[in-house]
C-alpha cells in the first residue's frame, strides 16, 4: 500500500471519529436539556397550588355558611319561642334574622362562584398533570434511546481509535509527520482527491508538473493552490 494510500485511508478513520465524538457530544448536551420538563413541572405545580388555594376558600366558606346558619336558627329560636315581650328586643331580632338571612345569601352566591372556579381550576390541574406526565415519560423515552446511543457510538469509537493506533504504526513516520502537520490548518483533512485534473475540495486544476508526479507516483504530492496531499480518485 503507497503513503498517500495509507495517508487517505487514516484521514478517514479519523473523520469518522471526529464524527461520532461530535455526536456524543451533541447527545450530552441533549441529556442535560431537561427544559421542557421542568416547564411542564413548572406548570404543573403552580396548578395545582391554585387548585389548592380556591379548595382551601371553598372550604372556609361553607364553614362561615354552616356558622351563619346556626347563628340565624339560634335567633329565629329565640324570637319564635315567645321568650323575648320587648316590642324593641322584637324588632332587633327580627332585623338580625333578616340581616343573617341577606348574609348567608351572599355567602351562598360567594360558594357558587368559587365552586365554579375550583371546576375550572381542577380541569387545568387535570391537563397540566397529563402534561407533566406525559413529558416526564418522552424525556425518559429519550434519554434512554440517547444512553443506548451514546453507548454504541463510545464502544465504535473505542475500535476505530485501536484501528487508527494501528493505522499509523503502518506509516513511515516522514510521511505521517507531513500529514499531521496539515491536519490542524486543513480542518481535518489534510488528503484531498484528484478528479478529473481538479482538487476536489478547492476546485484549482492541477498543472502538468503536478499531474506527472502523482502518475509516477512520486512520494506526496501537494495540491498546487491549497497544499493540501493529493491522491487520484
Amino acid at each position: 500500500m503507497s503513503e498517500v494510500v495509507a495517508l487517505y485511508r487514516l484521514q478517514e478513520l479519523e473523520l469518522d471519529i471526529l464524527a461520532r465524538a461530535k455526536r456524543i457530544k451533541a447527545i450530552n448536551a441533549q441529556l442535560e436539556d431537561d427544559a421542557a420538563l421542568r416547564e411542564a413541572e413548572a406548570d404543573n405545580e403552580a396548578a395545582q397550588l391554585a387548585l389548592a388555594a380556591v379548595d382551601a376558600s371553598v372550604r372556609d366558606m361553607e364553614l362561615e355558611i354552616a356558622a351563619a346558619v346556626d347563628k340565624r336558627q339560634s335567633a329565629e329560636s329565640r324570637l319564635y319561642a315567645g321568650e323575648v315581650t320587648s316590642p324593641k328586643e322584637l324588632q332587633d331580632m327580627q332585623m338580625e334574622v333578616e340581616a343573617l338571612a341577606r348574609r348567608k345569601s351572599a355567602l351562598d352566591d360567594e360558594l357558587q362562584r368559587l365552586n365554579a372556579e375550583r371546576d375550572d381550576l381542577k380541569g387545568k390541574a387535570e391537563d397540566a398533570d397529563a402534561r407533566c406526565s406525559q413529558a416526564r415519560e418522552e424525556h425518559e423515552t429519550e434519554s434512554a434511546d440517547l444512553l443506548a446511543e451514546k453507548q454504541t457510538l463510545t464502544e465504535t469509537v473505542s475500535e476505530l481509535l485501536a484501528r487508527r493506533k494501528s493505522a499509523v504504526k503502518a506509516i513511515p513516520q516522514p510521511a505521517f509527520q507531513t500529514y499531521n502537520s496539515l491536519r490542524a490548518a486543513k480542518s481535518n483533512r489534510p488528503i484531498a482527491v484528484l478528479r478529473d485534473k481538479a482538487c476536489t475540495i478547492c476546485g484549482i486544476e492541477q498543472n502538468y508538473i503536478v499531474i506527472t508526479a502523482i502518475n509516477r507516483g512520486d512520494g506526496l504530492v501537494h495540491c498546487q493552490n491549497c497544499g493540501r496531499i493529493l491522491i487520484r480518485a
